[in-house]
């Protein structure tokens, strides 16, 4: 065991709050996921989340992470959403878009949309009530799994578990031999911790073992 001096957090001794940061500037790069949802009556709303990971291939799940408000405990928009109506899409960010989508963070009341105040354009989706983003060249339309809860106060997640019925991407961005999609014509971005955001143009290849 190595004797390198760390320091030593103990997580029920600190704020939630520094726990957050302190998270979210070592669980990194994170992708961000661009969900989008529509409450009971069809309106519809915008928001990035970068606690964001694939759950399953076989078959094809994903989840995300909506955190509580910090400052009231209240649930944000696209959870209540999913709550209620249990579809949403997420769209891949890229360099392109990254400042329109950071502008979706942006706290607007209840039934406001963000996709009118960042710019960008809701197109309707094939099996879901919620809408793709146009500006986006990836994505992926989801039905409800499961919601894990983690406590009600400020700062506590909830963990949606969303199935992948239906996935869009640009031909543009495909290799023809394969169908991969390349990074390079992708250009997707990640969070860091703080403001910091990143992109994901310097890659290295290692081939995982037989």
């Amino acid at each position: 065991m190595s004797d390198m001096k760390r320091d030593v957090i103990d997580t029920s001794a600190v704020p939630w709050v520094d726990c957050y940061r302190r998270l979210s500037e070592v669980v990194i790069p994170r992708p961000i996921a661009l969900v989008a949802t529509v409450d009971p009556t069809g309106a519809p709303n915008l928001a990035p989340f970068s606690f964001f990971t694939i759950v399953s291939s076989n078959p094809p799940f994903l989840a995300f992470a909506p955190h509580r408000m910090g400052r009231t405990g209240s649930k944000k928009d696209t959870l209540r959403n999913i709550e209620q109506v249990g579809e949403f899409t997420v769209s891949v960010v890229t360099e392109e878009i990254a400042e329109r989508v950071n502008s979706c963070a942006a706290p607007l009341p209840y039934g406001d949309s963000e996709f009118e105040h960042a710019g960008l354009t809701p197109v309707a989706a094939e099996r879901v009530k919620a809408p793709l983003v146009a500006e986006s060249p990836v994505g992926l339309e989801c039905t409800l799994e499961e919601i894990r809860t983690y406590g009600e106060t400020g700062g506590a997640g909830s963990l949606v578990v969303g199935r992948v019925v239906l996935m869009h991407i640009d031909p543009a961005l495909r290799e023809t031999s394969d169908g991969s999609v390349l990074p390079e014509r992708l250009r997707a971005v990640g969070r860091m911790g703080g403001s910091l955001w990143c992109r994901t143009l310097d890659t290295f290849p290692l081939e995982r073992p037989d």
